[in-house]
């Protein structure tokens, strides 16, 4: 609960959308009040924050649509995981593992009320939706002063404070079609089914014949946000594919990471796990290029 809460703020939908996104930034820049945006509270609420003073509900914005375009899927900020774990494009197109880490966080009614745009915002560690999309090579459209910004997941994560409190507002999520002979897997490690990962790898392959033309792999859970291996990407691509190529990778990503440990799991225990789930899901994506 937001203790100090004493304003709150509903946009009435606009044509063209700028128009209110615009009402919506106004509100949120100004010095005297401390506002934040408010999607679907999941995170925002839950926090308990006693700086939060005003609150802009996004539900008026138009921002809950999921659609394949030509340059791939756009989900918006306002999406649900549940509506993005149920559509049908994120469930047949990349490998079905957009769906399924949409699914993969919290129980029914949170899934129901977070939303995408919440979850790239508040880029927990351990996210599975977050690390597949950052394998996926996804876009970020933000609105800010001056008009829409089209960047990098990458780039937003390392610096969204710094672009959200421009003030900046994410319209949508934009994955890119996948390439022909491509194939994404992702692997998870929790103390029960329905539980939030301790650890996770999600890895993304692209293969021309027997040879990796191009690799993802997203860890979860070892750092403040969800990281790519950049160094682990270089030693597949350009590669013919093996098993044993498969392992050095994994065993490699072990030595790459340097997690703190917590109550969920020691140190020792993620770096492990590292290991073993890096090459469970660049093995799954390599078994379904083959088949």
């Amino acid at each position: 609960m937001l203790l100090n809460l004493r304003e709150y703020h509903r946009i009435a939908p606009q044509e063209p959308q700028q128009v209110a996104l615009d009402q919506a930034l106004a509100l949120l820049a100004r010095k005297n009040v401390r506002t934040v945006p408010l999607a679907g509270g999941d995170s925002l609420v839950g926090s308990a924050d006693p700086a939060v003073e005003a609150v802009v509900d996004l539900q008026g914005l138009g921002l809950e649509a999921i659609r394949l375009e030509d340059d791939g899927l756009h989900i918006g900020a306002m999406a649900t995981r549940t509506s993005l774990a149920e559509d049908e494009s994120a469930v047949q197109l990349y490998s079905g593992v957009i769906a399924r880490a949409a699914r993969l966080w919290g129980s029914n009614v949170q899934r129901n009320r977070a939303t995408v745009g919440g979850a790239l915002a508040v880029a927990a560690p351990n996210d599975p939706l977050v690390a597949t999309l950052l394998a996926w090579d996804v876009r970020i459209v933000l609105y800010a002063p001056g008009g829409y910004h089209d960047i990098p997941l990458d780039d937003f994560l390392s610096g969204r404070a710094e672009w959200l409190s421009a003030p900046a507002l994410i319209v949508e999520a934009v994955v890119p079609p996948p390439a022909a002979d491509s194939a994404a897997a992702l692997a998870t490690v929790a103390r029960t089914p329905s539980d939030s990962p301790i650890v996770l790898a999600a890895a993304v392959l692209a293969v021309e014949g027997a040879r990796c033309t191009g690799a993802r792999l997203v860890l979860g859970g070892v750092a403040a946000i969800p990281v790519r291996l950049a160094k682990v990407e270089a030693m597949l691509t350009g590669q013919p594919l093996a098993g044993e190529l498969i392992s050095a990778a994994a065993a490699r990503a072990g030595d790459l990471v340097h997690p703190m440990g917590d109550s969920r799991g020691s140190a020792e225990y993620r770096r492990a796990m590292v290991r073993v789930l890096s090459e469970r899901a660049l093995g799954k994506a390599w078994v379904a290029l083959a088949s």
